[in-house]
């Protein structure tokens, strides 16, 4: 299930139920007096208890969001290398040149449009797989003659190492999310902060109720955007194929000169 603010909404309403819920029936079981005669134990407990889950929940915050931004940083990297391998064929022969910069083309097509929805539900286009292996073979087995197609074709390779790198990267970041037990702590971890809450005495009981529902909104708030920044290819947090998308039209404009160039240049 992708993490949207939507589909969550019923887990924090479903939290809300349970909490609200839970403080009738603690004030339902314990007098206000009770309740008050035992504050200088539940105080300590709480403030413990939150700076605690406080501290845990934002360090896997802090992790998730860093993790999210170097997989921004590696998509960008990924697309910049097609970008350069693609204008760097200018330096190869017109067939070859032809070959290479259609499959930069094809591979950023098929990202955008196949890979990139099969990423946010967990998988992967075997179709990209196949031209990227392809544009491989094409850059590996051009044989250069003078120097200057020597230093071209080298710097063509490590582009296309960047590219390489980055998509095994990009892969890999599917299975890089919180483990379930983790989950479990910080859930408990949130069910225990609010509970607590249930047991101190207030006059008002709508006052109780309206504060014990904000520190319920507030720590669901917190596991969403936690949530969405451990899926960084789906859900509301997402990455987009923004990348993909400016390399595409430049290599889409650049081709459309070149196509207009060679009709101007023919007799």
């Amino acid at each position: 299930m992708q993490i949207t603010l939507l589909n969550f909404s019923l887990l924090i309403l479903i939290t809300l139920v349970v909490s609200t819920g839970g403080a009738f029936v603690v004030r339902h079981f314990f007098d206000q007096a009770s309740l008050r005669s035992h504050h200088d134990v539940t105080d300590p407990l709480l403030a413990v208890i939150g700076t605690l889950f406080a501290i845990l929940l934002g360090f896997m915050l802090a992790n998730s969001m860093q993790r999210f931004e170097q997989a921004r940083t590696n998509v960008e990297r990924e697309a910049e290398g097609i970008g350069d391998i693609f204008r760097l064929s200018d330096a190869m022969p017109t067939e070859l040149k032809t070959k290479i910069q259609k499959s930069c083309m094809d591979y950023t097509n098929t990202v955008i449009d196949d890979e990139w929805p099969k990423l946010q539900a967990g998988g992967i286009s075997p179709a990209a797989g196949e031209i990227i292996s392809d544009l491989w073979q094409e850059c590996i087995a051009y044989p250069p003659v003078t120097q200057g197609q020597s230093n071209i074709h080298q710097v063509i390779l490590q582009a296309m190492q960047q590219t390489g790198e980055c998509r095994r990267t990009r892969l890999a970041e599917l299975k890089y999310t919180l483990p379930p037990t983790l989950w479990l702590i910080i859930i408990f971890g949130g069910l225990t902060t609010i509970v607590f809450t249930f047991f101190f005495a207030i006059n008002s009981l709508r006052l109780q109720i309206l504060m014990t529902s904000i520190v319920t909104i507030l720590i669901c708030l917190n596991i969403y955007v936690l949530a969405g920044y451990d899926a960084p290819f789906s859900g509301d947090i997402a990455l987009t194929t923004a990348p993909f998308e400016v390399v595409r039209d430049l290599m889409q404009k650049r081709m459309s000169r070149e196509a207009v160039t060679n009709q101007t240049a023919k007799p």
